[in-house]
């Protein structure tokens, strides 16, 4: 979804982007072509000499790399097919052959993190500034007006996937914590492999309403007055609009950003899913329920933090170095 939202940034400026991807579980191919972008299908076991395939007819200004298991053996073999390297990464787990490098995210020490990582003539793009948010979460952004009184509209949305399925977990607890009437808008990804039982557990309850691959995030989240869910990119899109979280991590790379952005007050992290029982969350529920002072606070806290203009400025960067 970032890269889909830097390539419609680039494309308003006109560069054209072209996809190539895996037929994984969860792949957004029919998605990315539904948004007017070429994509090739990458096969076989030799992932770098298949993408180097596609690559040397293209000869690309850039390669935007985003995934986890690629690090400088697979950028070097493609390295001779395109003019730069961008990579976008969260983990600093491996070394990258790249000439710019992303991280949106925020840490402890986050100016450090890839100093060892990348070659020295890399330059790197640290933190929320450069969050890759879709253009509607700026235009949100002037219309939301928050305020520290009793919640009067939830948000729950645990990812695309949430293969342990904490979607179930909150709504089946909001269900016993809130007035059956109470508007709760539940988010869930079409791979979702849970999306039947969510939907069903949801019609008990007639505030409940279920998005499902929906396309309109930044109106759900301007419209709530809390979200219950995940970290991840979407912690950019909640900031960016003043939206009070509470977090549980479904996956290890959210933990760090989780625990620092809680110790800073600009969020509520409860810890990983696979840790915490339904006592835990309940706990934490009814806490973030009466807590309008904790909520006031991440509000002013995260806003500042993201503009909705980081695309903008990462597109610059990629038009400004590539005709250096």
């Amino acid at each position: 979804m970032r890269c889909l939202t830097l390539a419609e940034a680039l494309r308003r400026h006109g560069p054209a982007a072209i996809f190539l991807c895996r037929e994984q579980p969860g792949h957004l191919i029919e998605l990315i072509r539904s948004r007017g972008f070429e994509t090739g299908i990458i096969a076989g076991a030799d992932d770098a000499g298949a993408s180097a395939q596609h690559l040397s007819s293209l000869r690309p200004e850039w390669v935007v790399v985003d995934h986890y298991s690629l690090d400088k053996r697979w950028e070097g073999a493609i390295r001779p097919h395109t003019g730069k390297i961008f990579i976008i990464d969260d983990l600093a787990d491996r070394d990258h052959d790249c000439d710019l490098l992303l991280d949106q995210n925020l840490y402890e020490g986050v100016e450090h993190r890839y100093a060892a990582r990348v070659p020295r003539h890399c330059r790197q793009l640290i933190g929320p500034p450069y969050a890759l948010l879709r253009p509607e979460f700026a235009e949100f952004r002037s219309r939301v007006a928050r305020s520290a009184g009793p919640v009067s509209r939830w948000l729950v949305s645990f990812g695309g996937v949430d293969s342990t399925n904490e979607t179930a977990r909150v709504l089946s607890i909001l269900g016993e914590l809130l007035p059956p009437t109470s508007p709760v808008d539940v988010v869930i990804g079409p791979s979702n492999p849970h999306g039947r039982e969510i939907v069903e557990l949801a019609s008990r309850h007639p505030g409940m309403v279920v998005h499902t691959g929906t396309n309109r995030m930044a109106e759900l989240m301007c419209a709530a007055g809390a979200f219950i869910g995940a970290g991840g990119s979407t912690t950019w899109e909640r900031f960016c609009l003043g939206l009070p979280s509470l977090v549980i991590a479904v996956a290890e790379n959210q933990v760090p950003t989780s625990q620092y952005l809680s110790k800073l007050g600009a969020i509520d992290y409860i810890g990983r899913g696979s840790d915490l029982t339904a006592n835990d969350i309940r706990a934490a529920l009814s806490r973030f329920l009466s807590d309008h002072e904790g909520r006031s606070k991440m509000a002013e806290l995260g806003m500042p933090l993201v503009d909705g203009q980081g695309a903008e400025r990462v597109n610059k960067c990629l038009l400004e170095f590539a005709s250096a």
